[in-house]
């Protein structure tokens, strides 16, 4: 296991690197954009799949936050994970943090004003499939979950670990409506499932078919 100066350390480090990124993020949000349209058809999210999801993803920052100024909290406790190698995957972790921001600030680049934390198909919708679109159907969750992996493997924490399980089960439920919806006549029907055939859901696929652009 890594020493706890050297967690307080990466801590500091990677809740910045974090709150910027969100910063960023977010940004995307409110800047001014070109009008989508009223909602043409949606799928309900409920409590679990918005709140829930939500609020597990802000586990992440608040460890750091607190491995920063307090690790005694959330390290070093009966609730954090010791075994061999642990320190190697807690080095790994470092970089899945660094290279989970590029993820999803690409995404919500290319995604632009189509990117919403609603399950829904606008007036003016378009089917995206460039940039990591062209790989992957939701980039958006595959970095938030890396983030989460990222903290998880860091810390090696109970509560991190099945945060992140939840966090997985919930953004496959999430996938798997946008996908219903984005498939159906309400949505882009036949284009979007032949789009699903050449992408992964939240990795590359491995042998991959043409998309239609």
């Amino acid at each position: 296991m890594l020493d706890t100066s050297v967690i307080r350390i990466l801590s500091g480090l990677l809740a910045i690197i974090l709150f910027v990124s969100y910063i960023l993020f977010f940004g995307a949000f409110t800047r001014k954009k070109q009008d989508p349209g009223s909602v043409r058809a949606s799928k309900p999210t409920g409590f679990i799949l918005m709140n829930v999801w939500l609020l597990l993803g802000s586990l992440p920052i608040i460890f750091y936050v607190l491995g920063a100024a307090v690790p005694g909290l959330v390290y070093g406790t009966p609730l954090n994970l010791s075994f061999y190698g642990a320190d190697f995957l807690q080095l790994f972790s470092v970089f899945l943090v660094l290279f989970a921001p590029i993820i999803f600030l690409w995404s919500a680049r290319v995604l632009g004003q189509y990117m919403r934390p609603e399950i829904e198909v606008r007036e003016k919708h378009e089917l995206v499939t460039r940039g990591p679109y062209s790989h992957i159907r939701h980039p958006t969750y595959t970095g938030t979950l890396l983030v989460d992996l990222g903290a998880t493997l860091l810390f090696l924490n109970i509560i991190l670990v099945l945060g992140f399980l939840a966090r997985v089960a919930i953004s496959y439920k999430r996938a798997v409506l946008e996908e219903e919806l984005l498939s159906s006549p309400d949505g882009f029907g036949e284009s979007y499932k032949q789009y699903m055939q050449g992408t992964g859901r939240f990795l590359p696929k491995l042998t991959r078919r043409r998309t239609p652009r």
